[in-house]
């Protein structure tokens, strides 16, 4: 139970780590970078406010093939020992993304932006977060059960550790379905309740 709160408190401060930074470089950007930002983030609410037709089979299509695209990439590199480095950078690399998200809309929109940065990012993307954390936390104990067979002689029975770490992918995979309907259908409705606030 310790080593298993060592493991998520880890990835936590990765999590953390990378939102800081994420609201950090969305406050230093350039001012081309700032005005390219400027122009997608308001692009995406005024649609949104003045009801702009929506094809939400693309947009559902593109955001499952993105979540997708991260969680196999994860669970692939859990089967080598490489995944002990490149599934953290990829929890630090999306909540980056989150922080920058985050951020860039409320310096956009101000204290208008705390409410549209919160509906914007709950609760899909941080479930979304949440998933790759779990995901990367398995991944990590089957890259470092490699690590010690190889060069630490023990011995593991795999057939039931990559039966059970599979399981885990197909609920996972699940999981992003249910999310991304959230985030295609529910999340631009109830951004929209608040679309007063878009000016």
């Amino acid at each position: 139970m310790k080593d298993l709160k060592k493991k998520y408190l880890f990835l936590m401060v990765i999590v953390i780590i990378g939102i800081v930074m994420g609201v950090i470089f969305a406050n230093v950007l350039s001012v081309d970078d700032e005005r390219l930002v400027y122009t997608k983030i308001t692009e995406y609410f005024n649609n949104l406010k003045n009801d702009v037709s929506i094809n939400y089979f693309t947009n559902f299509i593109t955001i499952l093939k993105n979540n997708y695209i991260y969680l196999i990439v994860i669970w692939i590199l859990g089967l080598s020992i490489i995944g002990l480095l490149f599934n953290n950078f990829i929890i630090f690399f999306k909540s980056f993304i989150l922080g920058f998200s985050i951020g860039s809309i409320i310096n956009i929109y101000l204290y208008s932006g705390l409410v549209l940065a919160f509906f914007y990012v709950f609760p899909c993307m941080i479930i979304n977060l949440f998933i790759l954390i779990i995901m990367t936390y398995y991944a990590n104990n089957f890259s470092l059960k490699l690590f010690e067979v190889l060069f630490k002689k023990k011995e593991y029975k795999f057939a039931p550790l990559i039966k059970k770490y599979s399981k885990i992918l197909g609920v996972f995979l699940v999981f992003f379905i249910i999310s991304g309907l959230f985030e295609t259908f529910i999340t631009p409705m109830i951004l929209k309740l608040f679309s007063f606030l878009i000016k």
